[in-house]
């Protein structure tokens, strides 16, 4: 897509694709997902109660979240059997160790790494409100690539 300027030194793009999060505590979720995850502010909104009512979070083009104020009283859900995947865009493993160091509250929890069946390596994260999140890269197993190869391969006979 092109690009239609820039904004606290992210690209200004229309965006495919965007998470929306709401919380109780917008400063305190913000502040995790800049600490844990690398996230950097590229936009504030409003504030109402000493919190901004919205904030437009980028950790790397198409990493868009939008972080919004719950009603008053209004539940903030966790997501069953649903979680936000990224391409890590880095090595997860280091994403690990800065998200690992920052400290936990909330429902947070990080696990180490795992190679997947699929050829990549992930990390699974929770945020401090439950919403699981999860970062890919690509790795290359020979003998796996061969076999999915050889999968694809009997798929197209």
């Amino acid at each position: 897509p092109p690009v239609l300027g820039d904004h606290n030194g992210f690209e200004i793009y229309p965006m495919p694709f965007f998470a929306s999060m709401d919380t109780s505590n917008v400063t305190a979720l913000v502040q995790w997902y800049q600490d844990a995850l690398g996230f950097g502010v590229m936009f504030k909104g409003p504030e109402m109660n000493g919190q901004p009512v919205i904030v437009h979070l980028r950790r790397l083009k198409y990493q868009d979240i939008l972080v919004r104020l719950a009603a008053p009283g209004a539940e903030i859900r966790e997501t069953s059997g649903l979680s936000l995947t990224f391409q890590s865009g880095e090595d997860v493993d280091a994403l690990a160790a800065r998200a690992m160091a920052t400290p936990v509250f909330g429902k947070t929890r990080v696990a180490p790494p795992v190679d997947t069946p699929w050829n990549t390596r992930q990390l699974d994260v929770t945020d401090p409100d439950g919403r699981a999140l999860a970062f890919s890269q690509p790795r290359f197993d020979p003998e796996l690539t061969r076999r999915l190869q050889a999968m694809f391969d009997k798929d197209k006979e």
